[in-house]
């Protein structure tokens, strides 16, 4: 029997002084760094390349190192930490960031240019906001002028904190919600004078934001500890603390929204309504008090001129730890302040000037 001739491969030429050969014709022992791993092996600290392999494809050319096979080590096994990091780095290369919540998501893509990048959750949560509140019918009823407290005649924030303290009986109110969707988690009523009236955690039937909870600190675990009320449970106390009177927020439009949402949404689970009559249940219930903003009065005294906007710079409630019944107190507090002339402010060098002649009246700077 003859002797079996050993094949021979052809060579390209030579690269960096060594043997170059086809992608397709290589010798036996000599792979690839990729054909290694596929074998669970790995290029060898001290080891050098034997040969090359030439590669073509669409178009581009290169030059692949081959090693010797005996040579190679046993690829390492990745530890549980280091898989761990790994798990972490692809997370944050591909994820982005919720426009709600705020929180880093990596669920396979962002979502539709409509769905303004919102996560799974969130998404799930403004629909069951938008079936739970008939907003296109609320927004008469938010955009409407509630009853006002002062007449249509020029005055200074000062003036006008004095006369709406001596225009009646004044409780102060705030609330904390889920998030900027709104749903009432807490509130908080007090006098003119910083006293308790009401205060109750509320159940909102929905889910927390993580950025609202770092600001006030309300868990679902506080919650539960609690046994918090839902808002149906508590309307009739809250309606009983603000009935007659002038009620100030720091901040009215938000506030105002939230209470508005949940009466809204009471008229529709719980009363049974639906389209106009839950409507005019919310502004009937609304109508209850006379509804004045303190953070825009505020904003005048403190004086920070917006020379783009051309108006008064909005200012942070200084008093308050972002609960309720401590923002109530705390804007009670501001009010008083603001009617004594004691209110923070800015040095009177840095504030803007308030003009009589400005083309507008009291109401329709402090009104709602």
């Amino acid at each position: 029997m003859p002797a079996k001739v050993a094949r021979r491969h052809t060579t390209y030429g030579t690269y960096r002084g060594l043997t170059v050969y086809r992608f397709w014709d290589l010798p036996p022992g000599l792979l690839t760094p990729r054909q290694l791993k596929r074998e669970g092996l790995a290029v060898a600290p001290r080891q050098r390349p034997r040969a090359y392999a030439y590669w073509r494809y669409y178009g581009q050319t290169g030059y692949a190192p081959l090693y010797r096979k005996r040579g190679a080590r046993p690829k390492r096994v990745a530890s549980a930490a280091q898989l761990a990091a790994l798990a972490r780095a692809r997370f944050v290369l591909h994820a982005w960031r919720c426009f709600d919540c705020g929180e880093l998501v990596n669920d396979g893509g962002r979502p539709d240019r409509g769905e303004t990048g919102t996560c799974a959750p969130c998404r799930a949560f403004r629909a069951e906001a938008r079936a739970a509140v008939d907003l296109p019918a609320l927004a008469p009823v938010l955009r409407e002028t509630l009853p006002g407290v002062l007449p249509a005649t020029p005055l200074g924030p000062q003036e006008w904190a004095a006369a709406l303290l001596d225009s009646g009986p004044v409780v102060v109110l705030d609330t904390e919600s889920t998030d900027l969707h709104r749903w009432v988690l807490e509130l908080g009523v007090c006098d003119s004078a910083g006293a308790p009236v009401f205060s109750s955690l509320v159940n909102p039937r929905a889910p927390l934001a993580p950025g609202a909870v770092k600001v006030h600190g309300i868990t679902a675990d506080t919650l539960a500890e609690a046994e918090a009320p839902v808002f149906s449970d508590v309307m009739d106390t809250l309606g009983r603390a603000i009935q007659g009177r002038t009620v100030v927020v720091y901040n009215l439009g938000y506030d105002l929204h939230s209470i508005a949402r949940e009466v809204h949404r009471h008229a529709r689970t719980v009363v049974g309504l639906v389209g106009a009559e839950a409507v005019e249940y919310t502004r009937t219930w609304l109508g209850r008090a006379r509804w004045a903003d303190l953070m825009h009065p505020y904003a005048e005294w403190y004086g920070q001129w917006h020379p783009y906007w051309q108006s008064y710079t909005w200012q942070t409630l200084p008093y308050g730890d972002h609960r309720a019944p401590s923002d109530a107190a705390g804007a009670a507090r501001l009010l008083r302040e603001l009617a004594d002339g004691t209110a923070p402010r800015l040095p009177e060098a840095e504030r803007g000037r308030w003009e009589d002649d400005d083309g507008y009246d009291d109401y329709d700077r402090y009104g709602y």
